[in-house]
């Protein structure tokens, strides 16, 4: 691939940068929640990036392989490019594995999905994705479940792309008062998980919030601190469920407050780019 031989060296040490930047701050804050630096996902947010501008480049090559998208269409031209790149060796995606099961040597590309995504949507970027944090609604677990079962009943292992015999999944829950976020609601995310934790072809690994667009700290605070009480509440009424554990909360401007009160994986996006 051309852009993973071109010299933009100018482009990746700003990246490289910001990227240690973010890293330090992480560790600096999982220290405060009681934690270290491996407890915490950084998932960089590659959406303002085009496939060969040199960005998601750049994002790799500083050891940033979990990218996340929030558009079907932007995230299939990306993952469609990538999967030429030594980064992406296999026919189908890479498992999530958790922070703190992170071997360090690794390199492999996972994509995260974190947009709204329609049921009609979800078969597309299935081949591709490792972790999709935004299922907001029961009909959306169904129809994963449902893609997967007609999937492996098919049989695609002489496709180009083969489905997943599962897909990691978090629940996303409306944390704040903004009326433009979408999500579960508490009692809703409480009445769903015993059924999801039934199905055979989506796991569900934890709970995903963002606050408030325009939430003060102490609000932003709170609402994070309301996600990590229901994830910890739901872990105590379901012991079995031993990989639910994971709290996707965080991004650019509130990562650091997200990690105090117990992310596991942020969603890092501007924090990263060079300035213009």
């Amino acid at each position: 691939m051309d852009s993973l031989n071109a010299n933009n060296d100018a482009l990746f040490k700003q990246i490289e940068a910001k990227y240690r930047e973010t890293k330090e701050r992480i560790g600096e804050a999982a220290v405060r929640s009681g934690r270290s630096e491996k407890d915490v996902l950084l998932v960089a947010v590659s959406k303002y990036a085009e496939p060969d501008d040199g960005i998601v480049d750049a994002f790799l090559r500083c050891g940033a392989t979990d990218l996340a998208e929030n558009r079907p269409q932007k995230f299939l031209a990306k993952a469609e490019y990538w999967r030429e790149s030594p980064y992406w060796n296999e026919r189908r995606p890479k498992e999530f594995v958790p922070a703190i099961d992170r071997d360090d040597a690794s390199n492999a590309l996972r994509w995260h999905f974190i947009g709204n995504l329609q049921r009609n949507k979800a078969r597309r970027i299935l081949p591709f994705v490792s972790l999709i944090h935004s299922v907001d609604s029961w009909k959306l677990l169904e129809a994963l479940e449902r893609i997967l079962d007609e999937e492996a009943e098919r049989g695609s292992e002489n496709d180009p792309l083969v489905f997943p015999k599962r897909v990691s999944v978090l629940l996303e829950v409306h944390i704040s008062d903004d009326d433009s976020k979408q999500g579960f609601s508490f009692e809703e995310a409480e009445r769903a998980l015993p059924t999801a934790l039934e199905l055979k072809r989506v796991e569900v690994r934890g709970l995903m919030g963002m606050a408030g667009l325009s939430a003060s700290r102490d609000e932003t605070r709170r609402q994070f601190a309301s996600l990590r009480e229901l994830l910890e509440r739901l872990r105590e009424r379901y012991p079995e469920a031993r990989d639910f554990r994971e709290l996707s909360m965080g991004m650019s401007g509130d990562y650091e407050t997200a990690i105090e009160e117990g992310s596991t994986i942020v969603r890092i996006g501007s924090s990263l780019y060079p300035q213009k």
